[in-house]
């Protein structure tokens, strides 16, 4: 299992000193998942990811860009089906502390990715059972804990100017540090275009023109993600591809786009 963040304390974002900003601000926590597709049909998850945004309880939004804006995050790959549990414990751990003390979680579809987790896991993980819970009555305020965005349902219609679309597409199981940190690369790229998109929906950000989502996680993990690993000997590097991505072994659609 690999970790790849910029927090200086990863299992402590939320502390009063251990915030991934030198200040006390609200916190809104985006969190992703991405999954691969197994040969009998089943779902794995390969990778799993919390982007944490800085944001004002009130007052007018926020102007932001990809040139200004500061982020932590945290992205968990795993390359074996054999650390499905540990990735599991992770993103349960991230996901309880950002109900419980961030002021807005965020999620695309995020409903289904937790009833795949608890299916998959031999032994309870009550915190996503709960936060599970919590995201179907989202449209009721709990006291003390998180405001949840869905960017699938409530938020869709937003109208944020991206530079890249925010539904998932299959991912596939890394085959060495190079792949594992391309994987974690796109991932916390749609993790972060959920968490601005939640932001925009909730009147705490705005900005001109479109936000490159991409050159902000670029520049907000150069250090972390550009691991500088040997690719000669990975089959998937041939074409710059992972080979046994789903979305690269189909077959092209009208325009030459898969």
């Amino acid at each position: 299992m690999r970790e790849y963040t910029n927090l200086q304390w990863p299992e402590t974002p939320f502390g009063a000193e251990q915030r991934p900003f030198g200040r006390q601000w609200d916190m809104l926590t985006a969190c992703t998942l991405e999954w691969t597709t197994e040969t009998d049909g089943g779902m794995l998850p390969v990778a799993s990811s919390f982007v944490y945004l800085r944001v004002r309880k009130h007052g007018t939004a926020q102007a932001v860009s990809e040139d200004t804006l500061s982020i932590g995050f945290r992205a968990i790959v795993i390359d074996d089906p054999a650390h499905v549990r540990d990735l599991l414990t992770v993103t349960e751990r991230e996901l309880s502390g950002a109900r419980r003390l961030g002021v807005i979680l965020a999620g695309h579809a995020l409903s289904r990715d937790l009833t795949r987790m608890t299916a998959l896991s031999a032994t309870p993980l009550r915190g996503a059972i709960e936060v599970e819970a919590a995201w179907t009555r989202r449209d009721v305020k709990q006291r003390g804990a998180a405001v949840m965005v869905d960017t699938a349902v409530e938020a869709a219609e937003t109208g944020v100017r991206l530079d890249m679309p925010i539904d998932p597409v299959p991912e596939g199981m890394p085959d060495c540090p190079a792949c594992a940190a391309d994987v974690a690369r796109r991932a916390l790229t749609r993790c972060l275009a959920v968490g601005l998109t939640a932001a925009v929906h909730t009147q705490r950000y705005t900005w001109e023109e479109t936000f490159r989502v991409g050159a902000l996680i670029e520049r907000a993990g150069w250090d972390v993600l550009n691991t500088g690993a040997d690719t000669a000997a990975c089959p998937s590097h041939d074409t710059g591809v992972p080979l046994r991505d789903p979305v690269a072994l189909a077959p092209p659609t009208a325009g030459g786009r898969r």
